[in-house]
């Protein structure tokens, strides 16, 4: 039996070839994430402040309170994006924003993202930040439409299949 005739199914068909997430959808399916990650991160800021202020209802321990809350949460917002991020795509394979715009994210070889590869994605995303974005628009021109973070986690960014 030869390699092209094993990897052909019974029933004489081949495997439909996956359909790609294009720039567009990718980017659409981001700007919604990144509107979720803002919206979650505010509402636990307004409890903070509104616990700080239960807590301390004078205000002049409430203003000290309220600017110490907010440089921690300028310096823990990077962590809660990676968190975000690195445990929707191992969990899931895609974000909330994937799932409203119907992406996947997939191994090359058609497998679940682990939580290694989702880690390994994620520094490439934001190396392919770093040259002005050109890693994103790398996705433009790709033949399988993908990022350099993709290329770098052996992953693609499919079309949802229902099954």
């Amino acid at each position: 039996m030869t390699n092209r005739e094993r990897d052909t199914p019974t029933n004489g068909h081949s495997a439909p070839e996956p359909q790609y997430a294009g720039f567009l959808a990718r980017g659409m399916a981001l700007g919604i994430d990144l509107l979720l990650i803002h919206l979650l991160y505010f509402c636990c800021l307004c409890a903070v402040v509104a616990a700080l202020w239960v807590y301390s209802p004078h205000w002049l321990f409430l203003i000290p309170s309220i600017f110490f809350c907010l440089l921690l949460f300028l310096l823990t917002f990077p962590l809660f994006v990676a968190v975000y991020f690195l445990a929707l795509h191992s969990w899931q394979g895609q974000t909330l924003g994937k799932m409203f715009m119907g992406l996947t994210v997939v191994r090359a070889d058609g497998g679940e993202v682990t939580p290694g590869l989702a880690f390994l994605r994620l520094v490439g995303f934001f190396l392919s930040m770093l040259p002005l974005g050109m890693g994103f628009l790398w996705s433009i021109v790709d033949r399988e439409k993908c990022a350099w973070h993709d290329h770098l986690a052996a992953t693609r960014v499919v079309m949802k299949t229902s099954s």
